[in-house]
């Protein structure tokens, strides 16, 4: 049994399809995005030249027993004046608490050798979204990450504590709500706000500034740090065929845009149907499970700090899902709130969501130096 680096081409797709074992007999497991991954643990992935990152297997004979990728970024140190190391991706089969431990142990001596004092496990904005504890006989909504129950074992026992909790709410749409909805968008707008979905037709100029709002007035929110904008354009130009422009809308106030909001389709109802088929070769089946869709994603808002406190976050999220429910969706997620961010839950609570899944990120202190022999 040896733990080993893993960095060409081949090595990473071999990590990526390690899922596909460790999840072959559950139903409810989507498959990453093997491009979108690939790119992000190659390096790839638009964080600049102050992200580093390493993909490391533990593996017995030809076998692989485990997978985690572990990452430091600078622009997340300066933003929180930390040495803070990321482990990510991490994946396993059941019954290899020695395996485990021999991969986190390697994963960590790397991290330390790049100056880290600690080591965050399962959530780097723009990576990773924590691992779930709950809902799991629930297909996961589209970003957030599915796991095994016994994976939390696993963290424990490699020295981990539980740092922060993290929620995701749902709510069903009703006649009710929607009238609700519309007092909310009615109310800002009559306070002089005026809220428009983005123009899809010079999307990178709207990338640049969901850029800037997003690092403004998530600047003091834990966790997260500067993205740039070729992260962000991900979630932009990267599925503008996946996108409808109405579930998107800015905030505008005397020509200053204050606030944003950014929804999408549940890609994952479609995907999930696809898993383990090739999409090239079942396009059809794809378009008719994209047209199928019945769940929607509120992924994340932002109001500027000068300008909270005016209802103008109900009515951006108001009218992303009044746009929703004009297209006959059922349901909608509102994600990802921290256990502590009051403000944001009570918006949910006022949209008329309730938590359905919860999660966790997890810390470890990196005290002691790197042991001799540790891989590189």
């Amino acid at each position: 049994m040896g733990v080993r680096s893993m960095n060409t081409a081949e090595e990473l797709q071999r990590y990526i399809d390690f899922g596909q074992e460790v999840y072959r007999q559950n139903p409810h497991w989507v498959p990453p995005d093997s491009h979108h991954l690939t790119e992000l643990l190659s390096g790839k992935g638009g964080f600049g030249s102050g992200s580093q990152i390493q993909a490391f297997c533990v593996e017995e004979g030809n076998r692989m027993l485990a997978t985690v990728a572990a990452a430091k970024d600078e622009a997340y140190d300066r933003r929180w004046n930390e040495r803070m190391g990321h482990l990510l991706f991490f994946e396993a089969l059941p019954d290899q608490d020695t395996a485990v431990d021999s991969l986190i142990q390697a994963a960590c001596e790397w991290l330390q050798v790049r100056g880290c004092q600690a080591a965050r496990l399962s959530m780097l904005p723009g990576m990773q979204l924590p691992l779930t504890i709950d809902a799991y006989d629930a297909v996961p909504t589209v970003f957030h990450t599915y796991n095994p129950p016994y994976y939390h074992s696993y963290v424990k026992n490699g020295g981990f504590r539980t740092e922060y909790g993290v929620v995701q709410y749902q709510v069903h749409f009703t006649p009710e709500l929607a009238e609700r909805y519309r007092r909310m968008v009615e109310q800002v707008t009559n306070a002089g706000v005026s809220l428009r979905p983005w123009n899809f037709d010079r999307l990178e100029e709207e990338t640049e500034i969901f850029t800037d709002l997003f690092n403004e007035t998530f600047e003091k929110h834990w966790g997260t740090m500067p993205l740039p904008t070729a992260v962000m354009s991900g979630l932009t130009v990267g599925l503008k065929d996946f996108l409808i422009p109405e579930f998107t809308a800015f905030a505008e106030v005397r020509d200053e845009i204050v606030g944003f909001v950014y929804s999408l389709p549940d890609l994952n109802q479609a995907f999930h149907q696809m898993r383990g088929k090739s999409i090239e070769e079942n396009f059809p089946e794809l378009q008719k499970g994209l047209e199928n869709i019945d769940h929607c994603v509120l992924l994340v808002i932002g109001v500027k700090q000068g300008y909270r406190g005016r209802s103008i976050n109900l009515g951006l999220a108001a009218k992303s899902y009044l746009a929703m429910i004009e297209r006959g969706y059922k349901t909608a997620s509102y994600t990802v709130v921290l256990d502590d961010n009051w403000p944001s839950r009570r918006t949910a609570e006022k949209l008329g969501a309730r938590v359905t899944r919860n999660f966790n990120v997890y810390r470890k202190e990196l005290t002691e130096g790197p042991r001799s022999g540790a891989s590189r």
